[in-house]
């Protein structure tokens, strides 16, 4: 491949190849959509937290640096070196420890898996809460959003009107699911939101 140039990130000097940067360069902005993001000093993320423990205002405050494959930020720990969710550290350090290890660093904006890490935006929650939040906030898709559901909340009405008039093998090939899957709408297992 023909050179093109040198990279233009300040400081780099390298050999620019792909869309005008290194290939350093070029992936940390193919990642992160900059190619000054993804790279930091040790500590830095420890810091940048530190320095925004007493943000205000009501928008996101996005983390800079590295994030999980389902977009949550990430940080290292200080002492131990272990990773952590860089929301549930933020907590740490502006609402003290979870009151238990299962709890959760909860967002009330519904934003953790855009990286959102501010203080304010940020409480302790079980699971179940932490849960029962992301259908408010609309992040957990279920029912007919889930993207190969084959059955519809109508559908779901109809099945349960049915219950008791014909068996559970037939009801689930009228709608062309199976048995188990009746048993489990008609026992409102699954489906349980719909009346």
């Amino acid at each position: 491949m023909a050179n093109t140039g040198i990279c233009p990130v300040d400081g780099c000097g390298k050999n620019a190849h792909t869309r005008g940067y290194c290939s350093a360069h070029y992936r940390r902005w193919l990642r992160h959509g900059d190619p000054n993001s993804g790279h930091a000093s040790p500590g830095a993320g420890l810091r940048w937290l530190e320095s925004h423990l007493a943000h205000d205002g009501e928008d996101c405050l996005i983390w800079p640096f590295g994030r999980l494959a389902n977009g949550y930020a990430f940080v290292r720990r200080q002492n131990s070196g272990s990773v952590t969710t860089a929301a549930r550290l933020m907590c740490e350090k502006v609402h003290g420890l979870a009151p238990s290890e299962l709890h959760d660093a909860a967002h009330s904006c519904g934003k953790g898996h855009e990286a959102c890490v501010h203080p304010q935006h940020l409480s302790w929650k079980t699971p179940t809460e932490n849960h029962a939040d992301k259908y408010v906030h609309g992040t957990m898709v279920r029912g007919e959003a889930v993207k190969h559901a084959k059955l519809t909340e109508d559908a779901v009405r109809e099945i349960r009107a049915l219950a008791g008039t014909a068996s559970q093998r037939v009801i689930g090939e009228m709608f062309g699911v199976s048995a188990g899957t009746i048993r489990r709408v008609i026992l409102r297992i699954d489906w349980s939101w719909v009346n």
